[in-house]
């Protein structure tokens, strides 16, 4: 399954994204640094971690450094990478790879631009204790009227397999939620493993 290959149909309408989980050290105590997105920028208000597309010539982990390069005006040696975390692929097609690693500098010196509200950390082994919340959503099939049922079999009553969309909810404040709650799960799940 490593090298599963895909049709050019598919390929085509993956959009590749690349985040990076920063861990930094506050007071001696290693915490993961949350950006709140600017009100300006598409999801503003919400928590994520630095990340965006991957641009032609580039790879994941490429991408993931550069774009939290950019968001927290950070020089390449601010930056330790550690390694790979885990991956997404949601229904929409975004391609999601997630890496981590330490910013080595003090917190209250980054200076990010203008995509970023505000930056909070939240301690790792409180993030260990205190797992997220699981919602489990069905997709809704909402067939149009003239949807020819006759031509199946069991009509109206066929049994279509249905899908879910888990979200996960932190307990923190600001909310840690949807997509940046999946992948910080993906990470702590690992992270611990490897303790």
């Amino acid at each position: 399954m490593k090298n599963l290959q895909v049709d050019e149909e598919f390929f085509n309408r993956l959009k590749n994204y690349a985040i990076f989980i920063p861990i930094i050290r506050v007071d001696g105590v290693d915490q993961i640094l949350f950006e709140v997105r600017s009100k300006d920028i598409s999801q503003g208000g919400e928590v994520s971690f630095p990340g965006g597309s991957v641009e032609e010539g580039e790879d994941f982990k490429e991408a993931a450094i550069r774009e939290t390069m950019e968001e927290l005006n950070l020089l390449r040696e601010d930056i330790e990478y550690l390694g790979y975390s885990s991956m997404i692929l949601t229904s929409s097609y975004r391609h999601i790879k997630a890496f981590y690693g330490r910013i080595n500098r003090n917190i209250e010196d980054i200076d990010f631009n203008e995509e970023v509200e505000r930056l909070f950390t939240l301690d790792i082994d409180f993030l260990k204790k205190n797992p997220p919340i699981r919602y489990r959503a069905p997709y809704k099939m909402d067939f149009p009227k003239d949807f020819p049922f006759d031509k199946i079999p069991n009509g109206r009553d066929y049994k279509f397999i249905t899908g879910y969309n888990d979200m996960y909810f932190y307990d923190t404040d600001p909310v840690v939620w949807g997509l940046t709650a999946k992948l910080l799960k993906n990470f702590i799940e690992s992270w611990h493993k490897d303790e």
